[in-house]
């Protein structure tokens, strides 16, 4: 089966389910996008809304993703688990952000399930429920899926950008870069009511604005990664925390070997010999990072 036709199966499949479960979930990325946010089909990098219509081209995406309700995420999950899907890397160990979880399936490939949206701030059910109240609907593989707003989708595939590349990354160039003046600050007051400015500021160039905020730092990792590496993140990972338990679980995160991905690494299941020499390699890999933080610091 072709790749964009499984993933727009897998969104139809996964929205059935969410219906037969009473999730609430909004697609997307891929096929989900509106037509007005694609560039025109063999034309310039312009939006199809300047372009007089012109077909757009497709979004062309290798898994299906959509967003739940964060109190709907454990229901959306059993189901897809007795309907097939396998999990492969939970919400906890996806990203540095914690936010989406990833399940395979045999016939329709990979989803990522949602939880919040990497960049908006907001507390994640008033961010959803922000969302979810501007929703549209689109048709996708002939079934009807609840998607943003065309303003919120334009939005969060900045936001996405600013983890991807930044002003470098296609859709920020189409989206921002050559957007109207009018049509950007309409985006800096959505991004103000979804308390996602940090990382419209880090897609756009914008970040040394916000210097002073917890999450500077964090989008600032992704825009230029420094000599720092992994230890870097981790710091910024803790700085970004909102609260006190939230930093606890970010130091006993960085403590533990990341058994999906070393899982999804082995296309297996490690062994407790294996997981006990990543533990090693990575506890040995820390200690090399302190030591070349120590010196950089000591030579400044």
């Amino acid at each position: 089966m072709p790749v964009a036709v499984r993933v727009h199966f897998a969104h139809a499949a996964v929205q059935a389910i969410a219906d037969a479960v009473g999730a609430d979930l909004l697609h997307v990325k891929g096929p989900a996008i509106d037509p007005s946010l694609r560039p025109p089909v063999g034309g310039e990098a312009v939006p199809r809304r300047a372009a007089g219509g012109v077909p757009a081209e497709p979004r062309l995406s290798t898994d299906a993703d959509v967003l739940v309700r964060p109190g709907h995420a454990p229901r959306l999950l059993a189901a897809l688990r007795r309907h097939g899907w396998a999990v492969r890397t939970r919400f906890e160990t996806g990203s540095a952000f914690e936010h989406a979880a990833t399940l395979w399936h045999e016939q329709l490939g990979y989803v990522d399930v949602h939880r919040w949206f990497p960049g908006i701030e907001l507390p994640p059910d008033e961010g959803f429920a922000w969302l979810w109240q501007h929703r549209q609907r689109s048709t996708i593989a002939h079934r009807e899926c609840p998607v943003p707003s065309v303003d919120a989708q334009r939005l969060l595939l900045i936001l996405h950008g600013a983890r991807s590349g930044g002003l470098d990354h296609p859709d920020v160039v189409l989206l921002w870069a050559l957007a109207a003046p009018a049509e950007r600050e309409h985006l800096r007051g959505l991004a103000a009511d979804l308390h996602a400015e940090v990382a419209l500021a880090a897609a756009t160039g914008d970040l040394d604005a916000y210097a002073d905020h917890p999450s500077h730092d964090l989008w600032q990792s992704f825009a230029e990664p420094s000599d720092a590496g992994r230890l870097g993140e981790w710091r910024a990972r803790l700085k970004a925390a909102p609260t006190l338990a939230a930093r606890v679980r970010v130091l006993a995160r960085a403590l533990l070997v990341n058994t999906d991905h070393l899982a999804m690494r082995l296309q297996r299941r490690p062994t407790r010999a294996e997981v006990l020499a990543e533990y090693l390699r990575r506890s040995r890999a820390g200690v090399h990072a302190l030591a070349a933080w120590a010196r950089r610091t000591l030579r400044r």
